[in-house]
């Protein structure tokens, strides 16, 4: 069992370690990184389509989600693209069955914890958060977000879903980006 400390993971960290994916390799096997309490998020269409991945760090879903698997090939083989899939064939799944009104599906392991929301009329959204977080405090919060971002760029979404929209995605990231960044700095005080 290692007994050295975790680091925290701060936004400077993140971003030196981002300058060059060797960086990221060396420090992640040779530090004990504990996940922060917002990793990121994905959002699909509801066929699973990922629209957009929110990340605190470029690479961190990766990162956070495969640093567990041990078997190289398993590691190399996966693909994050695969999840909303996954979660969007779960809530079609549970229409099939009647099950009503379910607004999402929860799963936590020892390394990573997954929230998926499906309130939302044409998109899924997937968060990615350390499995030891404390969601209820921020539900509302995420759930404003989404419905703000939604709402506010309404046109714009309707575009990605019709023609893929690129630009409107990397804004859409980035401004993702520091969303997380700013809950991860509140986290501590509402814990």
């Amino acid at each position: 069992m290692n007994t050295e400390p975790a680091i925290e993971i701060t936004t400077e960290l993140t971003d030196f370690l981002n300058e060059d994916a060797k960086w990221m390799e060396l420090a992640s096997s040779s530090i004990n990184f504990s996940a922060p309490a917002f990793i990121g998020c994905m959002i699909s269409d509801k066929d699973g389509k990922t629209i957009a991945i929110f990340e605190l760090f470029k690479g961190a879903l990766d990162y956070f989600i495969k640093k567990d698997i041990k078997d190289i090939e398993k590691r190399n083989n996966f693909y994050i693209e695969l999840i909303p899939m996954f979660i969007c064939a779960l809530e079609r799944f549970s229409d099939q069955i009647c099950i009503e009104n379910l607004a999402g599906i929860k799963l936590k392991g020892t390394n990573i914890k997954m929230h998926s929301i499906f309130c939302f009329s044409q998109f899924t959204i997937t968060l990615f958060l350390n499995p030891f977080i404390r969601l209820k405090p921020y539900e509302n919060v995420i759930c404003d977000y989404y419905s703000d971002l939604f709402e506010k760029y309404v046109e714009e979404f309707e575009d990605v879903l019709k023609f893929s929209s690129n630009d409107f995605i990397l804004q859409i990231e980035l401004k993702g980006r520091e969303w997380l960044r700013d809950l991860n700095k509140s986290y501590p005080n509402s814990a």
